[in-house]
């Protein structure tokens, strides 16, 4: 496993080999939704960062904190380390090129969407009136094999 930094510096240098920017808010939940496929084709998380419940969606705090100077611009393709420089298996990385072909065009909003649907692990567990509140793993893993199984795993999935 991985820190969710890593992941989504992953993420960001992928999006920069494609000449494409994200905000904050895409890379948090396009970091979120890799987590969520990785148990369905690795049986096993990208990262142990928490996930929380926010009103926007799955948030792992510790990336939000450190992206959250971007506010709702792009993170600008300077700020981001060399594309060559990827720190994660090649596996892994075949894995978040597919989230991103599969996820990335989409804004942040339209993730978050994704994300607020009956019956994600967002929905089970998010309180407007409580902060804090942990998605557990199993839920997201429960949750990204039930999608597969219901054939809305696409083919670009299978590799």
């Amino acid at each position: 496993m991985y820190d969710v930094i890593t992941v989504a510096d992953t993420i960001l240098k992928i999006a920069k080999s494609q000449d494409k920017k994200l905000t904050p808010m895409q890379l948090v939940k396009l970091t979120y939704i890799a987590h969520g496929w990785s148990f369905v084709f690795y049986d096993r998380g990208l990262f142990s960062n928490r996930i929380e419940a926010w009103q926007y969606g799955p948030v792992a705090p510790d990336l939000y904190h450190v992206t959250k100077n971007y506010g709702r611009s792009a993170i600008p393709l300077g700020d981001i380390g060399d594309v060559e420089d990827i720190e994660v298996s090649p596996e892994d990385h075949a894995l978040l090129v597919e989230v991103f072909n599969a996820y990335g065009h989409l804004d942040g909003i339209s993730l978050s969407r994704l994300t607020h649907k009956v019956g994600t692990p967002w929905k089970q567990v998010y309180n407007p009136n409580e902060r804090r509140i942990r998605i557990p793993d199993h839920l997201i893993a429960q949750h990204y094999r039930e999608l597969a199984s219901a054939n809305l795993c696409t083919a670009k999935f299978s590799f």
